[in-house]
């Protein structure tokens, strides 16, 4: 941002293409982190219902010390960037690729782990192919990244300022295989998912003074503890200016001193988008989007999708998922497993064979996104408003149905089409973080 001014701005950028906008909004990162920004972009563009507040989770001595491992392993020396006859510059090349996000998400559901872990996967091949071409320093080893946490209290979604740890997220690159270097993912990124671990970060974040947090961020900024920065966000919910819906969300983010590369990814209306921020130093680097494109066709395909394409295709106003009218409602549908199954293999594009009555959500595939749509198709089709923390809730798919089916029979809106007036819908918007 501007030394002097204010440390926001938000501009209209119209005239490039005939019948069509943008509105970019540039935010100075003391004020706003990424879901602080999520939530000026959800008070601006769409109404969201408060959060629901649960209590927290205990936290125990392992998730303390393994916080503050995480921590001290993130800022270790590795010695990956550090390379005299190419020292790292400050000077940047930005640039974004597109991909659809189910392709990032079916890939990694069918192994336990979700989009974000997709999004890293096809990273660390991107990396492996740039570093095997163009930095043998790099080459056939695990390259240090961290990945930012949000520890965001359900009553702070709208308070101003910082609430993430970051953590580290070594990424595989000396995998050989695209499913062996989504595994590493998967397995290295499931602690961070835990709530005791969760608890224990924002404990920790909040009786460690400032100043010894900024000097451990810091050490980040020297040359022999540089490390790829790597942010994943996620909106679920359409947006929109009045009647204008916004068909697509372009990130971009900044380069701290001494860092090789930042990637953030933002996923929304089926497309993820990432902004890719590197040093013009490393040669080739500025390459990695074109590289990531080609990382994500090599992700495995699941049977449910064998189809999918690699490249999404341009977003239009009427892509953007629209309400369905109350009339379309089917009211006479019977809420039971196998409608549950049904809509979440054919709308949410689960595998069909780990839906099992006694599956946890996790073995179902059952991420945040999946729960979202989950949400949203109940409420169109049968006009039964359950929250994507209530459905969040149950442990087995038994369990799942059981509450939409009570949820269902109590449903004040589940009245016949004879009986609807019209009426305005209730605007549910909500954006939220999968990882």
């Amino acid at each position: 941002m501007p030394d002097a001014g204010p440390l926001w701005d938000i501009w209209l950028l119209a005239g490039y293409a005939p019948g069509r906008y943008a509105i970019c909004l540039r935010a100075h990162h003391s004020t706003q982190d990424g879901m602080g920004l999520i939530g000026t972009l959800t008070a601006l563009f769409g109404t969201a219902s408060p959060p629901t507040t649960h209590p927290a989770p205990r936290a125990g001595a392992g998730a303390y010390l393994s916080t503050m491992r995480g921590m001290l392993t993130a800022s270790a020396a590795n010695n990956a960037w550090n390379d005299t006859g190419l020292p790292l510059t400050g000077h940047r090349d930005i640039d974004w690729a597109d991909v659809p996000t189910q392709r990032l998400r079916q890939a990694a559901i069918t192994r336990g782990g979700d989009t974000n872990d997709g999004f890293l996967a096809a990273l660390s091949g991107a990396l492996r192919t740039w570093a095997a071409q163009s930095w043998p320093r790099g080459a056939d080893r695990p390259l240090p990244a961290i990945k930012m946490v949000n520890l965001r209290r359900a009553e702070e979604h709208d308070r101003p300022g910082n609430f993430f740890t970051f953590a580290p997220a070594p990424l595989p690159c000396h995998e050989p295989t695209a499913e062996g270097r989504l595994d590493h993912v998967i397995a290295a990124t499931r602690t961070t998912k835990d709530p005791a671990r969760h608890k224990a970060m924002r404990s920790v974040m909040d009786v460690v003074p400032a100043r010894a947090f900024h000097a451990l961020a810091t050490r980040l900024t020297t040359p022999d503890r540089a490390t790829i920065s790597t942010s994943y966000l996620a909106i679920h919910r359409p947006l929109r200016y009045r009647q204008d819906l916004v068909t697509r969300l372009q990130p971009f983010t900044w380069l701290p001193r001494h860092q090789p590369a930042s990637i953030v990814a933002c996923s929304y209306n089926g497309t993820t988008s990432i902004c890719f921020v590197t040093d013009a130093a490393l040669p080739g680097l500025n390459e990695l989007a074109l590289l990531f494109q080609d990382a994500v066709s090599e992700l495995p395909r699941s049977d449910a999708d064998p189809h999918a394409g690699n490249r999404p295709k341009q977003a239009r106003p009427a892509d953007v998922a629209r309400p369905a009218p109350d009339a379309a409602r089917d009211t006479a549908v019977v809420i039971d497993f196998d409608f549950i199954k049904g809509v979440l293999v054919q709308q949410g594009n689960l595998p069909a064979e780990s839906i099992t009555r006694q599956a946890t959500q996790e073995e179902a595939g059952i991420d945040s996104l999946a729960v979202t749509e989950l949400s949203m198709i109940l409420e169109e089709r049968l006009g039964v408003v359950i929250t994507e923390d209530e459905l969040a809730k149950p442990t087995t798919m038994d369990e799942l149905v059981s509450l939409v089916a009570q949820q269902a029979a109590a449903s004040p809106d589940r009245v016949s089409p004879q009986e609807r007036s019209p009426r305005p819908r209730k605007d549910r918007s909500h954006a939220g973080p999968e990882a």
